[in-house]
């Protein structure tokens, strides 16, 4: 089959045949349909992602068809009333399930976790093996090249959201800082949320057609770059995580209120009680669990938000790389093998 390898830090990609994975015990092969290119890809490129063992296939934003399944694998299927040629998209917190956070249904947090496009081959191929039926999500009638971006982009803020939900209250005011793929998704879960319609929402973005956008998905306040905030806010939603949007983004917060780590841009932040706000909060956000990644699935069934996928051929996983560092990439890429 043909997958896209990355063999050193700062190498180009590589397209290449490698052997087609069979599965055995309770593994289960998927035939993908599309795979997200995501800025955490980048990272692994750059050596800047922690716990990355290479050479590895990247990938972790996948969706695609079972297409072979391991002997032990057959009655958790049927369980999950899964089959053959079923389209899924797959959680790729691949815990070692039996730790405290893999029995509570964190597996992204498990400390021996291994998650496909680092530490295991993922979805830039043309087939995927999953360890387990229990990292399968169920698509219905969702097209899974669309769905790809739904196993992080989607389902990141949702965790974020779902955190974030004890400052949501009506009238509280929120910052979410860049509209790129996860922002985007962002935004529409606060408007979805309880008290969604009684928040103001702003956001800030460097690119000024992107803030169009955040006025047609519910924002009631576009900020260009550095422009100043109105009011201190509740809950601050930071998508890009650099050194200027992370101070930025303690000196727009509120005391008493929330800061989200979302983006992986590599900024620092310095937290100290004079650094922040008085008694404000401070947390990471990493994927979501897999009962999270079942309810984003529901909503995009159910058609309530809405995101915007560009198909690129596998083959061309290298330029779609430079674009999205270019910042040429308006929603997802997903790479598309065939």
């Amino acid at each position: 089959m043909l997958a896209v390898r990355l063999h050193s830090v700062g190498e180009r990609l590589r397209p290449e045949e490698v052997p087609t994975p069979e599965p055995s015990g309770t593994q289960v092969r998927i035939r993908v349909a599309g795979c997200g290119v995501c800025r955490s890809d980048l990272h692994v490129v750059d050596g800047t992602q922690p716990r990355v063992e290479l050479p590895v296939t990247l990938g972790h934003e996948v969706a695609g068809w079972i297409d072979a399944i391991g002997a032990e694998a057959v009655r958790p299927l049927r369980k999950a009333r899964l089959r053959d040629g079923d389209p899924v998209v797959v959680f790729g917190g691949w815990g070692c399930g039996s730790c405290t956070e893999c029995l509570a249904g964190e597996e992204q947090r498990c400390r021996r976790g291994r998650s496909p496009g680092f530490q295991v081959d993922g979805g830039y191929a043309e087939y995927l093996l999953v360890p387990d039926p229990r990292h399968l999500v169920p698509l219905g009638p969702l097209d899974p090249v669309e769905a790809a971006p739904l196993a992080d982009a989607g389902l990141t803020p949702f965790r974020a959201v779902r955190r974030a939900s004890p400052w949501l209250r009506p009238g509280a005011r929120v910052l979410l800082v860049g509209l790129g793929a996860l922002g985007q998704f962002g935004l529409q879960y606060l408007r979805t949320s309880n008290a969604g319609s009684e928040l103001e929402i702003a956001v800030r973005e460097l690119e000024p057609g992107r803030l169009e956008l955040a006025a047609e998905l519910g924002a009631d306040l576009g900020l260009l770059r550095e422009a100043p905030l109105p009011w201190r806010a509740d809950v601050v939603f930071d998508f890009v995580g650099s050194d200027e949007t992370l101070e930025g983004a303690v000196r727009d917060l509120a005391p008493n209120g929330l800061l989200l780590l979302i983006g992986e841009g590599d900024g620092r932040l310095e937290v100290g009680i004079d650094r922040i706000p008085t008694e404000a909060w401070v947390s990471s956000i990493a994927w979501g669990a897999v009962d999270e990644l079942a309810e984003v699935v529901r909503r995009a069934r159910r058609r309530r938000m809405r995101w915007s996928v560009e198909r690129m051929p596998l083959a061309d996983a290298q330029e779609a790389h430079r674009r999205l560092r270019a910042g040429e990439v308006e929603g997802r890429i997903v790479l598309v093998p065939g």
